[in-house]
């Protein structure tokens, strides 16, 4: 999710950037009129065509419709919180499966409204009560402390955590009570190496233009390396064929994340974790590697729900996948040990999250690297194409 190149993550109940001290920091300045994303958010997520791409992707929807059906009984007559409501949908299912009070959360004014509308319209405005502030301004007036049953957010982007959704979710378990359930639980973050020389030629050829030596007389070579510097810190939002995967998506090697035990939003601020990847199938030349995420629902008790999956073998849906290209690309035989390294911090000014990889074969002791990206700064090269979007509108059977 990803302003213009995301239709569906975040939304803007995202908490603005604190420090460590939990004070807001300063947002940007441009001139004298103070700007940030969440100014972005609230304008692009307050409109409804915007809304209508979540909408409409099933792949994305249909998970967290089963998760709530499988919550039934829990869900009878239980207080529930939906933050970052949008267009009200997660609310709006939360009440038609029997909860009997839904806090809809939504930091746009312009959708809030939108909610607001749609609530009475299907009858439940008498259950669902949409909020229109960001989730840091909610007070115990608005929503009792430890009075929530369940908690259920989509407030997920690119590579996850593009947009800083996890923190929100943390700093919102003040309303929830003791054993309450949070939808989802559990999150994995998943990595691939890919080849792709084509890829690599296609992003270098988008800055030609500085290769020109007699431009009005003018010599702009000496800025190529520049150009070329800070493409390798994009990140880059595409739909990536199965086969063009070094490993299988199965095989992919995964970091787990737990989204319930966490009480505070800072333990989000950092997060460094290693993966081994196993044999793959052939030779290969490594141009960079490939993530995703899937986000778990399950039940207390540990039963699975359901599970959202934005792999490359699962059906598309609006986060598509991100490729992260190597500094230089890597030779590496099939059998050579290969591990990564990542670390990803939380960019306050950005809002956002800035990554770095290092990808190393043991076998050889060659290395080389990614980042630092900004997750922020998104190029959805799969737009630039027609590709296979499953635009359909949900009903029930």
């Amino acid at each position: 999710m990803s302003g213009l190149m995301r239709l569906g993550a975040v939304r803007a109940a995202l908490p603005r950037a604190r420090g460590s001290s939990g004070q807001r920091t300063a947002p940007f300045v441009l001139g004298v009129r103070h700007f940030s994303r969440i100014d972005a958010y609230q304008h692009y997520y307050g409109k409804l065509k915007n809304q209508e791409g979540m909408l409409r992707d099933t792949a994305r929807n249909e998970p967290y419709r089963l998760a709530l059906e499988k919550a039934l009984q829990k869900m009878q007559g239980a207080t529930v919180m939906d933050i970052g409501t949008g267009s009200g949908f997660l609310a709006l299912l939360a009440a038609k499966y029997g909860a009997g009070k839904v806090y809809a959360i939504e930091g746009s004014p312009e959708i809030a409204q939108v909610a607001s509308k749609l609530a009475r319209a299907n009858g439940f405005g008498a259950v669902v009560e949409v909020i229109p502030k960001h989730l840091e301004e909610i007070t115990e007036q608005d929503i009792p402390l430890a009075s929530v049953d369940i908690i259920v957010s989509e407030l997920f982007s690119h590579f996850l955590v593009g947009e800083v959704g996890l923190q929100v979710v943390t700093e919102a378990k003040r309303f929830l009570k003791p054993k309450g359930l949070v939808l989802p639980q559990e999150a994995v973050l998943k990595l691939a190496p890919f080849e792709d020389a084509q890829l690599g030629a296609e992003l270098r050829g988008r800055h030609s233009f500085w290769q020109t030596k007699d431009f009005m007389g003018l010599d702009l070579s000496p800025a190529l390396a520049i150009a070329e510097e800070q493409l390798l810190k994009e990140l880059v939002l595409d739909i990536v064929a199965p086969e063009q995967l070094l490993l299988t998506a199965q095989q992919a090697p995964q970091e787990r994340l737990d989204l319930v035990t966490p009480d505070d939003p800072d333990v989000w601020r950092k997060m460094s974790f290693e993966l081994v990847f196993p044999p793959r199938e052939r030779d290969a030349l490594i141009d960079g590697l490939c993530g995703w995420w899937d986000v778990i629902f399950s039940s207390p008790e540990g039963e699975t729900y359901s599970v959202l999956s934005t792999g490359p073998d699962a059906a598309p849906t609006v986060w598509a996948q991100c490729r992260f290209l190597l500094h230089k690309p890597m030779r590496a035989a099939k059998d050579d040990v290969l591990n990564v390294k990542c670390e990803l911090k939380s960019h306050k000014e950005r809002e956002s999250y800035s990554l770095q990889m290092l990808l190393r074969n043991e076998t050889s002791k060659m290395q080389s690297r990614v980042g630092p990206v900004e997750l922020s700064n998104v190029y959805a090269r799969h737009f630039a194409r027609a590709n296979p979007f499953p635009y359909e509108t949900w009903s029930s059977t």
